[in-house]
């Protein structure tokens, strides 16, 4: 009865944080697959990277986390479309370069401007666990605001993927249309960050679109797949994070990670 009562408590932990985990599968998923699709996962990574400096603006302006993380992100994800043209620095360099040194400065200026301490830690690597229904409040906005986005843009996101000069002579602003999903990846890392972490945010990007890519049959078929491995690596994630007394993002990639590993053995086999 008591082992019966221990894992009914269990269930009921996890409900609100599994929620929460839909809500991130719902924004990860199409924007992983157009950032696969265009070969630019070390752009979500940049950007994840540079959330611990957002992190540091939100507690000098003793704002939102989720605002201060998301004007830091536009602004690097702006910078970034901008720096490799106006230099003769390529655009992996410039990556590096803004990554790295956005990562550096927030970890520094974390530990000299928060009236309290700050562990770095906790925005590394997040904790889902953690998720409140304020948290689902701003999750699911963001998954909403996501999904119009793509509903909306499909095609000419499509489009600029398959033959960017196609898409300018049809008319379509290639500019506008990147800055438009700078600042939709900048949403999905910023309601993200406080609960898979800056360093696992890029994984949960790239891992489950590189699942579903090895199934898909269209570029559709692909989200939808990636949508249900996302879900599929949080669940599991989550369940054996509690488990075994593990970090809850980690264990997220871990899953991730390991059914990727499977799909490339069932692919190796056929």
């Amino acid at each position: 009865m008591a082992m019966k009562e221990s894992v009914l408590n269990l269930y009921n932990f996890l409900i609100v944080p599994w929620i929460a985990g839909i809500g991130l599968s719902v924004m990860t998923s199409g924007i992983g697959c157009i950032l696969v699709w265009r070969r630019l996962s070390f752009f979500g990574d940049a950007l994840a990277h540079s959330t611990l400096l957002g992190v540091a603006l939100s507690l000098v302006l003793n704002v939102s986390l989720f605002w201060g993380v998301l004007a830091i992100c536009i602004m690097v994800g702006l910078v970034l479309s901008y720096f490799p043209k106006q230099t003769q620095l390529g655009s992996d360099t410039a990556l590096a370069i803004l990554s790295y040194g956005s990562l550096a400065i927030g970890m520094v200026l974390m530990g000299k401007i928060s009236a309290k301490p700050t562990d770095p830690a906790s925005y590394l690597f997040g904790d889902i666990l953690t998720v409140t229904f304020g948290d689902l409040a701003v999750i699911f906005v963001a998954a909403s605001l996501v999904a119009v986005f793509l509903y909306y843009k499909w095609q000419p996101l499509l489009l600029i993927t398959l033959n960017p000069d196609l898409a300018q002579a049809e008319g379509i602003n290639l500019t506008l249309l990147e800055r438009q999903l700078t600042v939709i990846v900048a949403i999905t890392v910023a309601a993200c960050l406080k609960f898979i972490g800056a360093l696992l945010v890029p994984a949960l990007l790239v891992i489950p679109p590189a699942t579903a890519a090895s199934f898909a049959r269209s570029p559709k078929s692909m989200v939808v797949l990636t949508f249900f491995i996302a879900l599929i690596s949080i669940s599991l994630g989550l369940f054996l994070s509690v488990q075994f007394n593990t970090a809850s993002g980690a264990m997220i990639v871990v899953t991730a990670l390991s059914l990727f590993l499977i799909s490339r053995l069932k692919v190796y086999r056929s």
